[in-house]
């Protein structure tokens, strides 16, 4: 095969953004896909002639991710997400509803090739679900009476209507403005006005108002940004870059999808700013791949930052040259762990690196690189705008500055709220008015996942907690990526840590055994336990496999997995034991686990 005329010129300028013609090899993977309908011999060998790579090294590629596909697919592709938020809204009936009135299996493609019907992981919109993508468009809040429309397709676009958040945002100041994604709504609410004095600052200086700020990573680890930042070294000679990891995958997270969909200029400028105080020519924005409509409006900014000469040469005559790339992932949740989504830039499968070294200083093509999430870049130009010191006393001690915080789940009114970090508490964000407006159908509170599907579960009672790092972690689980999950008192604790763990099966890169050969163990017992068929010695086994995958993996992934089934082990041990002693799991009689164990207490004996 070779490339359309119109595809080549698209893969030739594409080709001219890398440094390393090798990065190049997911966009031109798309290419071929998008012209052939699927991957096939030809394209592959065509694609590594192209960026002298041989097929074997395409293919080795090819086959790590997701989006890819070595067969044909329908002409209307859906996509039904039935991670936790999304199947705690009906996803799995809903996909199983779609296949039976195409008479397909999950996976499958009607036989007249117009339909192929998918089961996906989390699409980062847990507020809107249902989630569902159709030819990768969003339909969101999606319910089974609009299977219909989707099939007709007179359904094909509806996207989650974001909630506004309580008093005057910082980060979401432009998020709900009318056409909010232009670079004349940008300017008139006070974008790039301070570009220019910014990029003429000493970088240390920045460096320096970044560590005053209290600034913490918001990807999860919550490491100080600008001791991270202090990190590289000054006596390398190589270039430094900035990747801003825009790979939100994270169960339950969608708060950077907001920043990047609705008000992506603030991104590109605090970007512009964060290179130049590590003294980087070049940032490459890391997309994950199902983020289609993201990567269509970033590329589009990008496009009017560099028309009005805030990206480029001699940015406003300051002399300092920033280009930006960005850079669409291709389906694997591992590319959020930096140093994957480092290989994956470089063209290779998204397997983590062995630490030390660090990315500070052997990171994109083993040059000196700092690598930050969306949200966290975007509170530098907060902090150069309004100071240090106010950053700092935005939030709480050690925990400086505003924070997004989604909730997804059974709640009134899910969504991506803005608060000063620290001062809101997770009851706040559950049952304040302003925010999730508490449980949905007046039913009772029965656990939440505060920062994401990695954070271990907590419980109705110890809601009462400030969403910070410090005081999460005090409480016994992490603040994560701040995304919290909501689950009534009609949820199965078991069914929750099974439907978590077919994820992490799913998601597991393959490079370390306890997580390839563990996430999979940890499956079976699960399934087995959830069906009634597990053993007392089930639960030890249990346990006993996830401590042997817990901090023995080359990247916090072992440790993430580990969360659900230890979590829920320790807090609702008594629904494990249900299930053993009564063979099925208790939503087959009862509406609520108190409803299950009073019922069985008539018939066993305590």
């Amino acid at each position: 095969m070779e490339f359309t005329p119109e595809r080549k010129a698209k893969f030739e300028r594409i080709l001219k953004r890398y440094p390393v013609k090798r990065s190049a090899i997911l966009p031109a993977l798309f290419l071929a896909q998008d012209q052939e309908g699927q991957l096939t011999r030809d394209a592959i060998e065509y694609v590594g002639r192209l960026l002298d790579l041989t097929p074997a090294q395409v293919h080795d590629t090819a086959t790590y991710y997701s989006m890819f596909h070595f067969k044909p697919r329908g002409k209307t592709h859906i996509e039904i997400c039935t991670n936790l938020s999304c199947a705690l809204s009906g996803a799995d009936e809903m996909l199983a509803k779609a296949c039976q009135r195409l008479g397909v299996r999950e996976g499958e493609t009607t036989a007249d090739g117009r339909f192929t019907v998918s089961r996906v992981e989390c699409l980062a919109a847990c507020g809107g679900a249902v989630a569902v993508q159709v030819n990768g468009e969003w339909v969101e809040n999606a319910r089974e009476e609009d299977l219909s429309k989707i099939l007709s397709g007179a359904l094909s676009y509806r996207p989650f209507q974001w909630p506004s958040s309580p008093g005057d945002p910082v980060l979401l100041r432009n998020a709900w403005k009318q056409d909010s994604q232009s670079i004349q709504v940008y300017e008139e609410g006070g974008g790039y006005k301070n570009l220019q004095k910014h990029l003429s600052m000493s970088p240390d200086d920045i460096i320096e108002q970044v560590k005053r700020s209290a600034l913490r990573g918001r990807g999860g680890a919550g490491f100080p940004t600008g001791l991270k930042w202090s990190f590289l070294p000054k006596d390398n000679p190589k270039p430094r870059y900035l990747v801003v990891n825009a790979d939100e995958s994270e169960p339950g997270t969608y708060k950077d999808r907001l920043i990047i969909e609705n008000d992506p200029h603030q991104l590109i400028e605090a970007s512009i700013v964060s290179s130049h105080a590590i003294r980087s020519r070049m940032c490459f924005i890391y997309v994950r791949g199902e983020f289609w409509q993201g990567i269509r409006t970033l590329e589009t900014a990008v496009a009017e930052a560099y028309a009005a000469g805030y990206l480029g040469q001699n940015i406003l005559g300051t002399g300092v040259d920033v280009d930006i790339v960005v850079h669409g992932g291709a389906g694997a949740y591992e590319c959020g762990e930096e140093t994957a989504l480092l290989e994956s830039l470089e063209g290779k499968r998204g397997q983590p690196r062995l630490k030390p070294p660090f990315p500070a200083s052997h990171g994109l093509y083993g040059c000196p690189t700092i690598v930050n999430n969306v949200e966290t870049i975007a509170c530098v130009s907060v902090i150069l705008e309004k100071g240090a010191e106010w950053f700092a006393a935005w939030g709480t001690e050690k925990n400086g500055g505003p924070k997004l915080y989604c909730v997804s789940g059974h709640v009134e009114r899910p969504g991506t709220y803005e608060a000063p970090m620290g001062r809101i508490t997770l009851r706040d964000l559950i049952y304040g008015p302003e925010y999730g407006g508490g449980i949905r159908g007046g039913r009772e509170l029965r656990a939440v996942v505060p920062g994401g599907s990695s954070t271990p579960v907590m419980t109705s009672d110890e809601i009462d907690v400030a969403l910070d790092f410090d005081s999460v972690a005090k409480a016994g689980s992490m603040l994560g990526s701040a995304a919290t999950i909501v689950m009534d008192d009609s949820v199965c604790m078991v069914w929750m840590a099974l439907k978590l763990t077919y994820f992490y099966k799913h998601e597991s890169c393959g490079k370390c055994s306890p997580c390839r050969e563990g996430t999979g163990w940890m499956l079976q017992l699960l399934e087995r336990i959830e069906n009634g068929q597990g053993s007392e010695k089930d639960l030890e086994t249990l346990w006993g496999v996830s401590d042997a995958i817990g901090g023995k993996t080359l990247c916090p992934f072992g440790d993430a997995a580990i969360a659900p089934p230890q979590s829920t082990l320790k807090k609702f041990r008594e629904e494990y034991q249900y299930h053993v002693r009564e063979k099925h799991c208790w939503r087959k009689v009862a509406r609520s686990f108190k409803e299950a164990r009073a019922k069985a207490g008539q018939v066993v004996p305590a």
